[in-house]
């Protein structure tokens, strides 16, 4: 029978929230920064001339083969060492986090603007702005 002791948690609560906060702020912080960073590429992957959507293609391909450990652990060992100066635990993951989670948001957006048929696009276009169509 397992037995769980759960009395470590009281005294070490301040601990927990402080980590609890940094976890929070990580997050609240990676989805914002994802999010953009994944709507510029979506933007160059569906919409931009041909070398920027080769780059963004393999930047996203290249981002969703890789583990997430392992881009955290270059951030924080080996980007000190490109730029010669120490980044600080709380942006290395940070940066890694918005790189790594911008190739699936941008394949989420990619997947849900490609599913709207042609002709619903071309309705939407026309009706949101004539001017397009009418030369107004």
């Amino acid at each position: 029978m397992l037995s769980l002791d759960f009395g470590i948690i009281g005294p070490n609560a301040a601990f927990l929230w402080e980590g609890m906060k940094i976890t929070l702020w990580l997050t609240v912080l990676s989805i914002i920064g994802a999010a953009i960073l994944g709507t510029v590429i979506v933007l160059a992957r569906l919409f931009g001339p041909l070398p920027l959507r080769l780059i963004a293609f393999a930047y996203v391909n290249f981002c969703r083969s890789v583990p997430l450990v392992l881009v955290v652990f270059w951030f924080y060992f080996l980007v000190p060492l490109v730029i010669g100066r120490p980044v600080g635990q709380f942006f290395s993951v940070l940066i890694a986090f918005i790189l790594f989670e911008a190739a699936y948001f941008s394949e989420t957006m990619r997947a849900g603007i490609q599913s709207v048929p042609r002709g619903q696009l071309a309705a939407a276009i026309s009706e949101l702005a004539p001017e397009i169509w009418t030369g107004r």
